[in-house]
């Protein structure tokens, strides 16, 4: 008997070449989301320090012109957080539709792992009564001794 051979072999390795790539890309936003969230803590730092000073400004009794910057700075760096608050909220949903894209392929790699299994316990069926056939007519052909 020839040797197994899974006939969706290439659709196999198609599935799991997909799901390497979905998972790849999975793994590219999650490091992608890794540097919006360092970026959205190092605006906060920057918001926290310029409070500190701001609020050391307030008293010592500064310029209002300082005041104005400083408050303005603020501002500018706590709508550059919203924004990227936003990014992050957006990547987290793009992550979570690839975490499904990841899961189909990788349900799919698992349909294809199946069905090959199935189909080598079939190859060793075949094979085994192949096998019980040859023995059969191996010993069903000799002559039988008289005693």
């Amino acid at each position: 008997m020839k040797k197994f051979r899974f006939t969706l072999d290439r659709i196999k390795q198609y599935r799991i070449q997909i799901e390497e790539m979905e998972k790849n890309d999975l793994s590219a936003l999650r490091a992608e989301l890794a540097e919006l969230e360092q970026q959205a803590e190092e605006i906060k730092r920057s918001i926290l320090a310029k409070s500190d000073e701001l609020r050391r400004l307030y008293r010592k009794g500064a310029y209002p012109n300082e005041i104005s910057v400083a408050n303005r700075y603020l501002t500018f760096k706590k709508q550059s957080l919203e924004m990227k608050m936003g990014e992050i909220e957006e990547k987290n949903k793009q992550i979570e539709k690839k975490l499904q894209d990841v899961i189909e392929a990788t349900q799919e790699v698992k349909k294809m792992e199946k069905l090959e299994e199935h189909q080598l316990e079939e190859y060793k069926q075949a094979e085994l009564k192949e096998n019980e056939n040859f023995i059969e007519e191996f010993f069903g052909a000799k002559p039988k001794v008289e005693a």
